[in-house]
């Protein structure tokens, strides 16, 4: 377990939860080599002095001078780690006090996997909700994933995880400890994308054998601290999860390039995805928005199945055309 381990922290505008985020790190039972903190443009600027660290663990601050968001703050902290592995922690969350331990332990001896996923554990005064949903869709992944449990409470995924993954990705497939080298072969999180961390999570599983740590010692905080409303960050993670099905998939339709399961795979993802937007937009009164999401649908995998939708958009229109409705 002679691994050495940086710990990268973005924040923004969080001081108060940023110093319980940096205080979970230094009550590990296994230290890290450092605490990289990406300041993406706080109002004031973080300052390394205000920490206090046991055994002189050095904080870093790497700061942005206008908000770039929070894949740039990660891959801004994991360019700047001198470690040999990267651990990642959001402003707002925790450790619990084994996480890194666990997570060396894990990578050291099953040295044919680079990336170990973290399952997680939700608190504060919304984590009910988050709890439920998180069970619900970690039972929906394992079922597919074809997990190969290697020690207790550990299992090795191979190529059944993509598409395990492209069904949903619970948090904990969004919460990693990754060898340095894994992380520059596999890429930056994807700045561009919402959904960085299910973006990573895919790419992961694409380039080789990952694990999970079944016992959930990553604190995900459920306390209403998030930026934006709930309406809003549906539609925009629905398009998202179609961007990312496109742009992967379309790795495996060139020539060179050319793999038929997952060209399939990602098309029918992509098929999927588009359907839910349909589905949302229709629900929302975006008649002829939905329309087109479905034919997108369509495009990439007929379904007789699902060609009831449109009558489904026309019976909607023809009930806001008739006296007496209220929008909404």
């Amino acid at each position: 377990m002679s691994s050495t381990v940086s710990v990268v922290i973005p924040t923004h505008n969080r001081p108060e939860l940023l110093r319980e985020a940096v205080d979970s790190v230094c009550l590990q039972t296994r230290l890290p080599l450092e605490i990289i903190i990406v300041d993406d443009a706080s109002s004031p600027p973080v300052n390394a002095a205000d920490f206090n660290t046991p055994d002189g663990i050095p904080i870093r601050v790497v700061r942005h001078n206008q908000s770039l968001g929070g894949a740039a703050a990660k891959n801004a902290g994991a360019h700047a780690a001198s470690g040999e592995l990267l651990a990642f922690l959001d402003d707002d969350d925790l450790y619990a006090a084994g996480y890194l331990e666990r997570a060396l332990n894990l990578l050291s001896r099953h040295h044919e996997v680079d990336v170990t996923f973290m399952a997680v554990a939700w608190f504060g005064p919304y984590s009910s909700g988050g709890t439920q949903n998180y069970e619900l869709a970690m039972r929906r992944l394992l079922d597919h994933a074809e997990g190969r449990e290697v020690e207790p409470e550990a299992l090795v995924f191979g190529p059944a995880l993509v598409d395990a993954l492209l069904l949903t990705v619970p948090m904990g497939f969004q919460r990693i400890v990754v060898r340095a080298s894994a992380f520059q072969r596999i890429g930056d999180y994807t700045e561009h994308c919402i959904l960085w961390d299910c973006d990573w999570a895919l790419r992961a599983a694409l380039d080789g054998p990952t694990l999970l740590n079944q016992s959930a010692l990553y604190r995900q905080r459920a306390a209403g601290q998030g930026f934006f409303s709930q309406a809003e960050t549906t539609l925009k993670h629905l398009r998202s999860s179609i961007e990312i099905r496109e742009r992967l998939g379309s790795g495996f339709q060139t020539e060179a390039n050319f793999h038929p399961h997952l060209r399939k795979t990602f098309r029918h993802a992509s098929a999927g995805a588009y359907f839910n937007l349909a589905y949302y937009l229709q629900a929302h009164g975006q008649n002829n928005a939905a329309l087109h999401a479905w034919l997108e649908s369509q495009k990439r995998n007929p379904s007789l199945r699902l060609c009831k939708f449109p009558l489904r958009i026309l019976a909607s229109t023809f009930r806001r055309l008739l006296p007496g409705h209220k929008p909404g």
